[in-house]
């Protein structure tokens, strides 16, 4: 497990600078640079992120009725921030990049930069250290004066951190969330300067001057590959105003732009989704940023995600733990069959270990990071956020979408990102995240309508089966039933079948002021049983909103 960043005001303050400004909030309800806005520091640690995921919010849970009653009757809690197409607009939390046209290999690989990294034409000054489990982390500042926060790998383990991070954090920023920049620093020992201000913050959590001894006794520790080089991932630090973290649940109420509750926003429940794309167990509240910035004359909250570390194979002090990606750190339900089996019940990730032969095979750069067993269904984070619990199948469609927009070789382009030295740990951990990310797409496929690429054109509207198109399913067999509706008139207008993504609309079904609603239902041969609904709003114009079933 990862201990805390900030063990004091001090760390938290630090940490509070890893910030960039990235894209603008909507400029509805913000205030501007000259008016007083003041945004609350909301504070979590790993332990408060414990006990209100595993204990508070989930005995909570069970008192709430209503959510028995949906999970009684089926219902299911709509995200409230999408747009009449059924998108995510951009916003604080996401912003549109790959889902709204393909970045060039360069770009993925890039990801989100200010700087190639620190520079090292002067020695890189070391102005605070602290010990984190067995491995320290350093603050830094450069030659240009720039300044970043340096982890390192474990010992035995070169390039599975850094490498993870690093990786992570493209993925993360292609998809469309904030993050800091990430660079890989590869340094001489001579090339560290400890400056005379410099502090650390020991496990005790008391903050004291760092001698140069001191430091070297930090080096030690640390992992140097063949050249005598460490290697660390370098996120680069920015001015801003530091406000705490994100709840994964409730909306800032002093934030005038946020007006959903955050497990109400679809970017927000499908993290659940993306972190198990990739392997992110560790993802957390605890690790998020919140800062007030000023763009074009306002003042604006960023929410950044800021810690992947812990991403593909690795974990803060060595490769994951076979059981990460099956449990939550505390597993109601896994405890109670374990004991209602009297021991006897072998748990998934205990078979997966067994089929191992109990030891992590391959390199120690990629780390325990398989396909083996894994289940879209089933994957669990370290804490049971409830907006995770609530996707829905238009949120799991979104999110397949948003996946399958990246082709193998672009996956290949991050992966580069991590600059592994063997070319074998690189190819594994891009086979694992393409293998894993068809995984994903097919099971939500399957579960919501894959129709999208909506269009309306002389009379016809045409749309593309992203299941067919991926693979995930055969075009023989496969009929699309459609339904004509007008608002207030009972029953249908038309209905009919074609086997081709297209329909032809009759002019007469169109009111002249007005809208009809095209119902689309898909039947697979395989099942003969009509999936659920997306329903395309059609005026004279064209089309006018879509809306995936959940």
């Amino acid at each position: 497990m990862k201990t805390q960043c900030g063990k004091t005001k001090q760390v938290r303050q630090a940490l509070a600078l890893v910030i960039l400004g990235s894209w603008a909030l909507s400029l509805t309800g913000l205030a501007k640079a000259g008016e007083t806005v003041k945004f609350k520091e909301s504070e979590s640690s790993f332990y408060s992120d414990l006990f209100d995921q595993s204990i508070y919010n989930e005995g909570v849970n069970q008192l709430d009725l209503g959510r028995w009653g949906r999970k009684l009757f089926g219902k299911k809690l709509p995200s409230k921030d999408v747009n009449i197409f059924d998108e995510v607009p951009d916003s604080g939390f996401f912003k549109n990049r790959q889902g709204r046209e393909r970045l060039s290999a360069e770009a993925l690989e890039k990801g989100y930069q200010e700087t190639p990294g620190p520079d090292l034409s002067k020695p890189l000054r070391i102005t605070a250290a602290e010990q984190r489990g067995i491995y320290p982390r350093f603050w830094a500042k450069d030659a240009r004066g720039d300044e970043y926060l340096l982890e390192f790998d474990p010992q035995g383990n070169m390039e599975l951190a850094t490498g993870a991070e690093i990786v992570a954090s493209r993925f993360y920023y292609a998809l469309g969330y904030t993050v800091p920049q990430f660079t890989i620093l590869l340094i001489k020992p001579d090339q560290f300067q400890v400056a005379p201000e410099a502090t650390t913050w020991e496990e005790t959590g008391f903050k004291k001057a760092l001698s140069q001894k001191r430091f070297e006794e930090y080096l030690m520790v640390l992992p140097q590959n063949e050249k005598g080089l460490y290697q660390a991932s370098a996120c680069k630090i920015m001015k801003g105003n530091y406000h705490g973290i994100f709840s994964f649940e409730s909306r800032r109420k002093d934030d005038p732009a946020d007006l959903v509750n955050h497990r109400d926003r679809r970017e927000i429940r499908t993290l659940g989704i993306f972190a198990s794309w990739l392997n992110h167990y560790d993802l957390r509240e605890s690790d998020t940023l919140d800062m007030s910035v000023e763009e074009n004359g306002q003042t604006v909250l960023k929410h950044y995600l800021a810690d992947f570390n812990g991403a593909l194979g690795s974990m803060q002090e060595g490769p994951k733990a076979p059981m990460l990606g099956y449990e939550n750190a505390i597993d109601y339900g896994e405890t109670l069959k374990s004991i209602l089996a009297l021991g006897f019940r072998e748990k998934p990730w205990q078979k997966k270990w067994r089929l191992a032969g109990k030891k992590i095979h391959g390199s120690p750069t990629v780390g325990y990071f398989t396909n083996d067993l894994f289940d879209p269904a089933r994957y669990k984070t370290e804490f049971p956020y409830e907006a995770f619990r609530l996707v829905t199948r238009a949120d799991g469609f979104w999110a397949a979408k948003l996946l399958m927009s990246f082709s193998d070789e672009d996956i290949r382009a991050m992966v580069k990102a991590g600059q592994y030295s063997d070319t074998k740990d690189s190819d594994a951990i891009a086979r694992t995240l393409i293998e894993r990310r068809d995984k994903i797409a097919r099971f939500w496929f399957s579960r919501a309508n894959p129709l999208d690429g909506f269009s309306f054109s002389g009379g016809t509207l045409s749309f593309k089966d992203l299941a067919v198109e991926c693979g995930f399913a055969s075009k023989e067999g496969t009929v699309y039933h459609a339904e004509v509706i007008h608002d207030g008139r009972k029953g249908k207008i038309a209905q009919f079948t074609s086997e081709e993504p297209r329909l032809r609309i009759q002019p007469e079904w169109i009111p002249a002021k007005g809208e009809a609603k095209i119902l689309l239902r898909v039947e697979r041969a395989s099942s003969k049983k009509s999936g659920p609904a997306v329903t395309v709003l059609l005026s004279a114009d064209g089309i006018r909103g879509i809306h995936h079933e959940d």
